[in-house]
């Protein structure tokens, strides 16, 4: 059976099941769009017929952001609309034939997530005045490896820091043998090497200023900080 004779006998089943005739349905069609580029988005949509949000729809937008459905002519329906990178988007809206053509153009603009320019890796543990990584920094160090290859454009500088006890310039060298052992993780688990720098502060951007061994801890850290998306 050929594709488009399929659609519409299965539509024609939706009106006979729905007690609806062809006339009291529009053809929806539009885009999700990003809301900060209006670059097409693939997202998931689903649909609800209000007030009692019954008669629930799910369709997904292509990769050119195109989606088509049909729907009941004034009728209000509320959609959400979630992908992943993207905040959701709820919100309710009247199907009305204006042109009185059996169609309405109707477009989504979502919202991306903000994503920070400076993460702490807070689950990467070096025992103290070593620049080996522990094996239980590795399931962090590989969701880090996960963001990179989601995200192939992104270049990150990390950034080295120790507590400010003990000889600066051997702070400074800590900071640096540590930030260079995670670049080394991220290169073998197939990051570039060019997507990647690297930068030693030894202990002069303290967060805390307190001589407690929680501060310390806390001081001790390496940061990703995105240079380029």
């Amino acid at each position: 059976m050929p594709k488009a004779f399929f659609s519409l006998f299965l539509m024609a089943i939706t009106f006979v099941a729905l007690g609806q005739g062809a006339a009291d349905f529009v053809q929806v069609s539009g885009q999700v769009l990003s809301a900060k580029d209006s670059s097409a988005v693939s997202a998931k949509i689903l649909y609800e017929k209000l007030p009692y949000y019954d008669d629930m729809g799910i369709a997904n937008s292509d990769n050119s952001g195109n989606f088509q459905f049909f729907l009941l002519r004034e009728t209000g329906y509320n959609f959400r609309i979630t992908k992943s990178g993207f905040q959701d988007y709820t919100g309710e809206v009247k199907i009305v034939d204006e042109d009185k053509d059996g169609t309405m153009a109707l477009n989504f603009y979502i919202e991306p997530e903000e994503e920070p320019d400076l993460i702490t890796l807070d689950n990467l543990i070096f025992n103290r005045g070593s620049d080996v990584i522990t094996s239980s920094s590795y399931a962090g160090l590989d969701e880090l490896v996960a963001y990179l290859d989601e995200r192939p454009n992104i270049v990150i500088q990390l950034e080295g820091h120790t507590d400010f006890a003990g000889n600066a310039e051997a702070n400074m060298r800590l900071s640096q043998a540590r930030v260079d052992a995670v670049k080394e993780y991220l290169v073998k688990q197939g990051v570039k090497k060019n997507r990647v720098f690297t930068k030693a502060f030894g202990g002069t951007q303290p967060l805390f200023t307190e001589r407690t061994d929680e501060a310390k801890t806390k001081n001790r850290r390496v940061e990703v900080r995105i240079i380029r998306r």
